[in-house]
This record gives C-alpha cells, sequence and structure tokens, in this order.
C-alpha cells in the first residue's frame, strides 16, 4: 500500500505573521516518501504570500493530477477578480470567472517545478480555495481577507 498525505491550511489575514506546517508520510512497503511543506507569510503590502512544497513519485503521474482554484462567498461560487496560474514564468492560465481547473500531469517530468497562483483577493467574508490533487497527494489551502493572493506550489518530482 503507498503512503497518502494530505495537508489542509486555512488562513485568515489579520497581521504579519508566519506559519510552517510540514508533513511526511512513508510507507516500508514500497519505500515511498510523500513530503508536504507549508510556509504562510504576510508581504509588506498587507497581501498575504503562501508556499506549498510537494514531491510526487514520477510514476504516479499516469493519474491526473488536478490543479483547481475557486472563489466562495457562504459556500456560494464568486466571480474572482483575475487569477493567473504560471508554472516556471510561464502563464499557463489566466481567468476571470468563479474557477478553474487545470491538470498538470501532462506538463511535468523528473524536476522541480514552482506553479504560481496570484489575483487580488474578494472583500473579507469570501474565500480563494486552491486544491492539488493527484495520486497520493492532496493538498488544500483557503484564503480570506483583502489584498493581494500570491501563492506558490513547488513540485519536485523524482
Amino acid at each position: 500500500m503507498k503512503a497518502s498525505i494530505s495537508v489542509v491550511a486555512s488562513t485568515v489575514l489579520l497581521a504579519s505573521n508566519s506559519v510552517a506546517i510540514a508533513a511526511e508520510s512513508n510507507s516500508n512497503n514500497n519505500i515511498t516518501v510523500s513530503q508536504s511543506t507549508v510556509v504562510v507569510t504576510t508581504d509588506a503590502d498587507g497581501g498575504q504570500v503562501q508556499s506549498t512544497t510537494v514531491s510526487i513519485d514520477r510514476a504516479d503521474l499516469t493519474e491526473p493530477h488536478i490543479l483547481r482554484v475557486r472563489g466562495t462567498a457562504n459556500n456560494l461560487p464568486i466571480r474572482l477578480q483575475r487569477v493567473e496560474v504560471k508554472m516556471n514564468g510561464k502563464l499557463l492560465r489566466s481567468i476571470v470567472n468563479n474557477s478553474l481547473e487545470l491538470n498538470l500531469a501532462p506538463l511535468l517530468k523528473t524536476g522541480r517545478y514552482e506553479v504560481e497562483i496570484s489575483s487580488n483577493s474578494p472583500q473579507i467574508e469570501d474565500t480563494i480555495s486552491v486544491n492539488f490533487t493527484g495520486k497520493n497527494t492532496n493538498v488544500t489551502q483557503q484564503f480570506s481577507g483583502t489584498g493581494t493572493l500570491k501563492q506558490t506550489l513547488v513540485i519536485n518530482i523524482r
């Protein structure tokens, strides 16, 4: 049985702070290790900056690895202000509606990838959720507050 890891972090912008969450799972049956690290900070402009690092086995990329971004208010979809998703500096998708779904597996080979997600945050009672799921991987970030969202998902493929 392979190891599976799930990391969920939820943050509300209140003041300048930093939070780090690290999780690791090891399965001796298949010598599989999944790791995820989440770091949350506030930049000088009061914007929220989050960085999440995940490690994925190359063999797991035969299955979809889906990046989802969506906005909600009171559990109802909201229209997001412009959201951009870049990988290693190249624009993958830009949206202006309430959600984005993108399979990253076909774009990933062995190596390190930085996926940047940025947008202006909605009103204080609204939430932006970023979810990355695939075989043995499930990372979810939720952002609430005002300011600029700056999420970096670092994906290490081994």
